[in-house]
């Protein structure tokens, strides 16, 4: 079985253990299938391999009772249930204090990225059972408490669709090509790509689809992956066609980057001198999470970066001002020069328009 196999077993196996522990009786096969393709983990699957599932929870150390039952059309059936208590512990005492819960309660803001996502899901009934076993005035305390911490800007909730994010799942584990109709920034109106998604990406936030586009019409392979913001996907629909996967995960892909961004051009070395009035703005804020920083005698500091790209470090070096210098790449300080001529341009013919409406005409 191969890693996207074994995957695909284990979230199954997820779904099934919650569904068994939130049933009120026995399951059968038809009812773990219907089950499971309500929640968007399979379209179609043989009952051998249901069964096969069901036998590999006590891999889990999860006691699973077999009964024979009767189906609504009256014939019988074998269907199963989780025993409570007969497991290696699985309905043990947690390790966890209350108020570990009730901090993960306070912090439920962090987590809104996740909204609409599975994940989102485990982590509502998580709470909700803190909630529970809370007195009405511990949870007024925390509440109170809570009014300390300040999350901004503001997490939006619930945006992301249950159904988009099924099928974008089951695109990414199924390894199949995924259609979208997107609208991106620059985008009159939405349009429709194919991709075939590696990853889901939380960044700044928001969700991301990391993605390679479908080859076009000369056939070639787009090597730079792409990050598709899910707020601006309006449809997703898989197909019934495979891919491959790369064989570079999307963490080394990032590895380099401070941002999402990719560029097809290889990172390379900087080095940055920072006045003193900015340096601790960049030891704070990185420009690299594997930067070196060089104190100078006059308060300064030399950055030092094995690995970046041109693209991010250029506006945040633009950003900094008269306060940075580069040392190297040399071309970058040729480019910077020619920005900042640009720059002073615009500014000078306005200021040289402002001089003859006001001298000139008199």
């Amino acid at each position: 079985m191969d890693s996207i196999s074994r995957h695909e077993q284990l979230l199954r196996v997820f779904h099934l253990i919650d569904m068994l522990f939130g049933a009120r009786r026995p399951m059968t096969i038809a009812e773990i299938k219907a089950g499971l393709r309500d929640r968007g983990v399979i379209d179609e699957m043989s009952d051998k391999n249901i069964r096969r599932d069901v036998d590999f929870l006590g891999k889990f150390g999860y006691a699973v009772k077999r009964t024979r039952v009767r189906t609504p059309r009256g014939t019988a059936a074998h269907a199963w249930s989780i025993v409570p208590g007969r497991g290696r512990g699985e309905l043990s005492s947690p390790a966890v204090s209350l108020p570990e819960l009730l901090s993960l309660l306070v912090a439920r803001e962090f987590l809104v990225p996740l909204a609409g996502t599975f994940y989102w899901r485990g982590i509502g009934q998580l709470l909700a059972k803190v909630e529970a076993i809370a007195t009405p005035e511990l949870r007024d305390y925390v509440a109170a408490h809570k009014d300390g911490l300040v999350v901004h800007p503001p997490r939006s909730g619930g945006k992301y669709g249950p159904r988009l994010l099924t099928a974008i799942n089951r695109a990414i584990l199924g390894s199949l090509e995924l259609g979208l109709r997107y609208q991106g920034l620059a985008d009159e109106k939405p349009r429709r790509i194919v991709i075939r998604p590696e990853a889901l990406v939380i960044y700044d936030g928001s969700v991301y689809i990391a993605a390679y586009r479908v080859p076009g019409k000369s056939g070639r392979d787009d090597e730079a992956i792409r990050f598709f913001k899910l707020d601006r996907v309006l449809d997703a629909k898989p197909s019934a066609k495979t891919f491959t996967r790369r064989g570079i995960p999307v963490e080394t892909l990032l590895a380099d980057s401070i941002t999402l961004f990719r560029s097809p051009d290889r990172p390379r070395a900087y080095r940055l001198r920072i006045g003193s009035a900015r340096a601790r703005w960049a030891e704070e804020r990185p420009f690299h999470p594997r930067q070196r920083i060089e104190d100078r005698d006059d308060g300064g500091i030399i950055v030092a970066i094995d690995r970046a790209h041109d693209e991010e470090m250029i506006p945040q070096l633009l950003a900094l001002g008269e306060h940075v210098e580069v040392i190297e790449p040399e071309d970058v300080r040729d480019r910077l020069l020619d920005e900042a001529r640009r720059i002073a341009a615009k500014y000078m013919c306005r200021h040289l328009r402002s001089f003859e409406d006001t001298y000139v005409s008199q």
